[in-house]
């Protein structure tokens, strides 16, 4: 009794271990960062992701509003120009907006730094740019079903494994399911 009692304790401790590891590394996380221009710092968090409505705005944080930013971006895996749009200074922050897409619609884009003082340019976040999926609103009575179905399976594959792995496959039976085949 102890050992199944110790197999779903490790059983969720390794889902809930991996669905944290998938949000924090996962394809949605956005790409946080900082980089120097001109002796100036900015620091940057690059949505990956949009739902809703309007636009996403793109934000950069610098200790100098000398810094002169351009956004570029154009719609992801299409043959066509990125369009450039000059970002704008409110408070410490550089803003720029990337258009509104479809649901499904994805769109490339980075950020071009400039330090007029220096003539000193740097792309962020580097060599590659970004891309951003966008995704309609979902409504929470399909959201939830969704979320612990899958909680569940991800729970129930990692207790049979357990099972499998801790008794050689003896006692597998009685986590899978009886499916019936007709001849």
């Amino acid at each position: 009794m102890l050992r199944k009692i110790l197999l779903w304790i490790l059983a969720i401790v390794i889902t809930l271990s991996t669905a944290v590891y998938q949000r924090l590394t996962g394809p949605t996380h956005p790409i946080d960062g900082s980089a120097q221009v001109g002796g100036h710092t900015v620091t940057y968090s690059l949505l990956r992701t949009h739902g809703g409505e309007g636009g996403p705005d793109i934000i950069l944080n610098s200790n100098s509003s000398a810094i002169r930013g351009i956004l570029h971006y154009k719609r992801y895996n299409i043959e066509e120009p990125f369009v450039l749009q000059e970002m704008v200074y409110s408070g410490d922050s550089l803003i720029g907006s990337l258009p509104h897409q479809p649901p499904a619609g994805k769109l490339e884009y980075y950020v071009e730094l400039t330090d007029p003082a220096t003539d000193e340019s740097i792309f962020v976040p580097g060599p590659q740019t970004v891309v951003i999926r966008f995704k309609g609103d979902v409504p929470v009575g399909a959201l939830l079903p969704h979320v612990f179905l899958m909680f569940f399976g991800m729970l129930w594959s990692n207790r049979t494994r357990l099972e499998a792995l801790s008794s050689k496959g003896k006692n597998l039976n009685r986590h899978m399911p009886r499916i019936k085949l007709c001849r």
